[in-house]
């Protein structure tokens, strides 16, 4: 805007009128901040849910069962999402560590 000579020409007004063109420029700015946060945000449950999918089907072909896959997805869903506290951290371990135990009773291994 400085090249432009914009910035000279907003500094050559009154007041009422410098105010009103901020006014504008912060609403517009609030604007474009929140649909680009929208956009990251959609993109990011897209990946998160693609993921979630794929692992599932692994998890099915190793030979978990239903109830073992809500138990993964929990601890994955723990582990993926940012700022979990060491409680959550450990119930995830713990919910892994049932899902494997089920696991390996079942199969008898």
């Amino acid at each position: 805007m400085k090249g432009q000579g914009i910035l000279g020409m907003i500094g050559q007004l009154s007041y009422t009128k410098r105010a009103e063109i901020r006014q504008a420029n912060l609403a517009r700015g609030r604007e474009a901040h929140t649909a680009m946060t929208d956009h990251v945000d959609k993109d990011r449950w897209a990946r998160l849910e693609s993921k979630e999918i794929e692992m599932m089907k692994t998890w099915k072909e190793i030979g978990y069962n239903d109830e073992e896959i809500s138990l993964l997805r929990e601890a994955w869903s723990i582990n993926v999402v940012g700022g979990a506290s060491r409680e959550d951290i450990k119930k995830s371990a713990d919910l892994v560590k049932s899902a494997d135990e089920s696991l390996h009773n079942r199969l008898g291994s």
